[in-house]
């Protein structure tokens, strides 16, 4: 595999690269910008900040600015860590952006990390990710678009180097499936939902967190993984990584013919009622009295919180019992 070479120069090793390196694992980063791999090497290479990598793969080339025999700091897992340590650094690049550019640039690291693997003699479990090492969002495209899709990537290109034959790629029919799925990843960017049975990009309609609860209508293999179909007609990722699946929801078991009843869109309330900041607050802390009385929609629905309700006009979560809702029932 042709893999160009920009080495940086030993009189920055003390800040690029200071130690001896044996790899035991690859680490998949996205760059988060859209410059090429050539420019990314480039400016990793001529600066003195202590951050740097392997490799970088765009949309056409490999290009190499550290040699594989001294670390990279890239996995923030510290001086002594094992991503920082043992792993070898790999930036996808265009994942600013994504579309066309980024996706080619996926399959070509594809390609070159099942080149490596068979090089060292590993397998699929030696590809790793920063973000098992940090609790950075990264590779964020390659996450939002599904973490174990990729994996099935490079097994595919390892199984043809090996001499077998590449699977097809596995897609279904939508599957009857229903319960309740948790968001359970914290990290800042969320978990993005699609509007349909797809993970690309164009496809991405909302960023959801931690602890929202999802009503599961079925389920469909994309590309080898699972996605969950929403009652809002959207699709998640199964991967547990970021979700919990479950058939209970507050100690109900879910009915598999008829969904839960959604959650009415209206509330009213008038003075004194308590509207807080925090959904977690309590009476005496994050609170405060609203003076005038108003009815509009809620915007979202927190099941178990002190104050469920989150208003769209502006002043927060309420917890009035005189709102037309039920907080069992996750939107």
């Amino acid at each position: 595999m042709n893999v160009i070479q920009n080495l940086v120069s030993p009189n920055l090793y003390y800040c690029k690269c200071p130690f001896d390196m044996n790899s035991t694992r690859i680490v998949v980063h996205n760059t988060a910008n859209d410059a090429s791999a050539r420019n990314e090497i480039q400016y990793m290479i001529n600066n003195h900040n202590e951050v740097s990598f392997h490799y970088a793969v765009d949309d056409k080339e490999i290009v190499q600015g550290i040699p594989e025999n001294r670390n990279a700091w890239h996995s923030g897992d510290g001086g002594n860590g094992v991503g920082n340590r043992q792993g070898i650094a790999i930036e996808i690049c265009y994942s600013k952006s994504g579309g066309t550019r980024f996706d080619a640039a996926e399959v070509l690291a594809a390609k070159f990390i099942a080149f490596k693997l068979k090089e060292k003699g590993w397998g699929i479990a030696q590809v790793t990710k920063h973000q098992d090492y940090s609790p950075k969002y990264c590779p964020h495209r390659t996450l939002d678009k599904g973490w174990q899709r990729f994996l099935n990537m490079v097994q595919a290109e390892l199984n043809a180097l090996n001499g077998q034959s590449k699977p097809a790629v596995q897609n279904g029919a939508l599957e009857s499936y229903n319960g309740f799925v948790e968001i359970t990843y914290s990290g800042a960017d969320g978990i993005v939902l699609h509007t349909q049975a797809s993970w690309d990009d164009s496809t991405a309609a909302e960023t959801v967190k931690k602890g929202e609860v999802f009503t599961v209508v079925g389920r469909q293999l994309v590309d080898g993984v699972y996605m969950y179909k929403l009652k809002s007609g959207k699709w998640i990722t199964s991967a547990k990584e970021y979700v919990s699946f479950r058939t209970e929801l507050h100690g109900s078991t879910t009915q598999t013919t008829q969904a839960p009843t959604p959650a009415k869109p209206t509330c009213k309330y008038g003075v004194g009622t308590r509207v807080c900041t925090n959904t977690l607050s309590n009476d005496s802390a994050g609170s405060k009295v609203y003076k005038g009385e108003w009815s509009g929609k809620i915007t979202r629905v927190i099941p178990g919180a002190k104050f469920p309700y989150l208003l769209n006009n502006g002043t927060g979560w309420t917890n009035d019992t005189g709102i037309d809702t039920d907080p069992n029932v996750p939107r």
